[in-house]
């Protein structure tokens, strides 16, 4: 009986640690650590960013003017469309659109592929810091000036990713990204974050000459780079990216999320050798990232089954120990989450929605660790399509919406996926 008890209490103590423990440890280690102010450089790095791009006529010339918008000396900027063959005017209309003496150029790669035309454009970029955006991202007018104040901030700061949402998709699309960017928001002030988002994210040139080819996930990749050679990756409240293709159904939503899941899965046991060798604040956030996904939805089913033993043989009180226990953990930890803020403001969704999610999530993460070891897949792949703009929220009345809420302010609680 004893050992029963036991097994009971471990696995309860193990789904109290990745569901909601990790989150308080970072909620306290954040309020221990000093944040700095990210303050203007006494001179602004050349910047190279690259626009992976692949039959984007749609889109392209709507990012062409968004990166117009964007506030940074042109003579500290290059700005490279790195085209993977598209078989549509993509090419032709960014050249058409060029004007002389812009600082964009179009690049035709010799293989498509995100990583593949990352790759080619690596060698000869110019930039101190490289920025990689994607054609569906929409930028904050100030984006490029906050990144390298957060570069600025410490010398060990070698990522920086920009907050990243949906801006029209399903409720439980937004409740996932709301949850996920609190996520990293608590990782960021704590130490460092496990990820930045691929619509906009940057990072020194010195970190990598070139990603492996298998990569799936760059944006993924790039911070786990960074954490386990004991660099900082941090993830910005200031600098903003908005996503105009995501899922507007449920039949696009979960293979959506579940490549993503897959593909974060795969990059981060990429890093599995490099264990031993990290620091300890890495070394316990990837063992508890990679046990969220693999071991969280095995351990929450054994752990009915095992508190449904018990019952069985009257041991009512250790159940009601091992629930209450995890009720408790659940309660502060959505303190903690209601606490930490979004720059766009509190969202707010019913308790259908958040039930939902949270089921979804964990079946989406159960199918990613059963079918880990047989799906594969490549950086290319089928894209959700672009929703048609709601007329209440235009795109472009966004910057002017950032250039007034976010100025510049102390960073701490209280103020508060890949590509082709």
């Amino acid at each position: 009986m004893w050992l029963l008890e036991l097994l009971f209490f471990l696995i309860t103590a193990l789904i109290g640690w990745t569901l909601f423990g990790y989150f308080l440890y970072l909620w306290i280690r954040g309020q221990f650590r000093r944040h700095e102010v990210p303050t203007s450089p006494l001179s602004w790095p050349f910047l190279s960013i690259m626009v992976p791009c692949y039959n984007e006529e749609e889109q392209i010339l709507a990012k062409l003017e968004d990166l117009r918008k964007l506030d940074y000396p042109w003579d500290r900027l290059e700005v490279i469309f790195a085209d993977g063959g598209s078989q549509d005017r993509t090419v032709e209309l960014l050249r058409a659109a060029i004007k002389p003496g812009e600082p964009f150029q179009v690049i035709r790669c010799p293989r498509s592929g995100k990583i593949h035309q990352i790759n080619s454009l690596l060698p000869q970029l110019r930039g101190e810091i490289v920025v990689n955006t994607d054609v569906d991202a929409r930028l904050s007018p100030d984006a490029l000036r906050w990144i390298v104040r957060e570069f600025a901030t410490a010398p060990d700061v070698w990522v920086v990713g920009a907050y990243s949402r949906p801006t029209d998709t399903l409720a439980i699309e937004r409740y996932y990204w709301d949850a996920q960017n609190k996520g990293r928001f608590l990782e960021s002030d704590a130490k460092t974050s496990s990820i930045v988002i691929a619509q906009c994210y940057a990072f020194r040139r010195d970190l990598l000459r070139a990603f492996p080819e298998d990569v799936v996930a760059d944006d993924v990749y790039v911070a786990f780079l960074a954490n386990t050679l004991g660099y900082r990756t941090v993830y910005s409240r200031h600098a903003i990216a908005l996503e105009t293709r995501s899922p507007q159904s449920y039949s696009e939503f979960l293979p959506h999320k579940f490549r993503k899941s897959n593909a974060f899965l795969r990059e981060s046991l990429r890093f599995l050798y490099r264990l031993p060798d990290m620091e300890p604040f890495c070394k316990m956030m990837f063992i508890t990232r990679t046990a969220q996904q693999l071991l969280l939805p095995w351990a929450l089913a054994f752990w009915l089954v095992v508190a449904g033993v018990l019952i069985n043989l009257f041991r009512f009180d250790v159940v009601i120990t091992g629930a209450a226990f995890l009720i408790l953990l659940l309660m502060c930890t959505n303190l903690v989450f209601a606490w930490v803020s979004l720059p766009d403001g509190p969202h707010h969704y019913p308790l259908s929605v958040v039930i939902k999610g949270y089921l979804l999530t964990n079946i989406i993460i159960l199918a990613t660790g059963l079918s880990y070891p047989f799906f594969r897949q490549g950086s290319s792949y089928r894209r959700v399509k672009i929703p048609t703009p709601r007329v209440d929220t235009p795109l472009e009345a966004k910057p002017s919406l950032y250039a007034t809420r976010y100025a510049l302010r102390p960073l701490g609680l209280r103020h508060r996926s890949e590509g082709e």
